[in-house]
C-alpha cells in the first residue's frame, strides 16, 4: 500500500513506516503530527487517481527532526573579466515518519514498534552530533573551566636554546 502525496512543491511516493525528508515545514514542532490532504494517489486494493487530488483521502506524518541538508557549491564566472562569486547553499528539511494511509473506507497504521525505532535513532543521531562539538565561551565559563597559561614567546624560545 502507497500513496503519492505533493509537498514542498514536490511529489513523494510514501509508504507505510518509511522516513522522508521533504522540504521545510516551518510550523511544525519535533513530535507533532500532521496530515498531509493533497493526496494525488492512493494504491490499496484498487488504484484511486486523483484529478488532481483525492478528497477522501489523507497521509498522516510524524516529525521526526528539522535539519540542514549537504553544502551545494554556486560557482560563476566570466573568463577574461576576473569575475568568480563563489556561494555555498544549504537546504533545511523536515524528517517525517508516515504513521497512518487512509482513503474512504481503506486505511492502514505502522506498528508502534517502528516508531519507537525510528525516535531512538533520531535521539542518538543528535547526542552524536552535540558530543562533536566543542563547547562555547558561555558553556566554558558556566563549567568553571580555567583559562589556558599564557606562554611568552622569550620563554619558549629559551628553552630551545637550552
Amino acid at each position: 500500500m502507497y500513496s503519492i502525496v505533493e509537498t514542498g512543491g514536490f511529489q513523494y511516493k510514501v509508504e507505510l513506516g518509511k522516513t522522508y525528508k521533504v522540504p521545510s515545514i516551518d510550523s511544525a514542532a519535533v513530535g507533532s503530527t500532521l496530515e498531509l490532504k493533497s493526496v494525488l494517489l492512493f494504491s490499496g486494493k484498487e488504484v484511486k487517481v486523483g484529478t488532481p487530488v483525492l478528497n477522501d483521502s489523507s497521509v498522516k506524518v510524524e516529525v521526526l527532526a528539522h535539519g540542514k541538508g549537504d553544502t551545494v557549491i554556486v560557482f560563476k564566472k566570466k573568463r577574461r573579466t576576473r569575475y568568480e562569486r563563489r556561494n555555498g547553499h544549504r537546504q533545511g528539511y523536515t524528517e517525517v515518519l508516515v504513521t497512518e494511509l487512509r482513503s474512504g473506507s481503506e486505511s492502514a497504521v505502522v506498528d508502534p514498534k517502528i516508531v519507537e525505532r525510528n525516535r531512538a535513532r533520531i535521539k542518538a543521531l543528535a547526542a552524536q552530533k552535540a558530543q562533536n562539538k566543542p563547547l562555547t565561551r558561555k558553556e566554558k565559563i558556566a563549567q568553571n573551566l580555567p583559562k589556558p597559561a599564557k606562554v611568552k614567546k622569550n620563554s619558549i624560545r629559551k628553552s630551545k636554546e637550552a
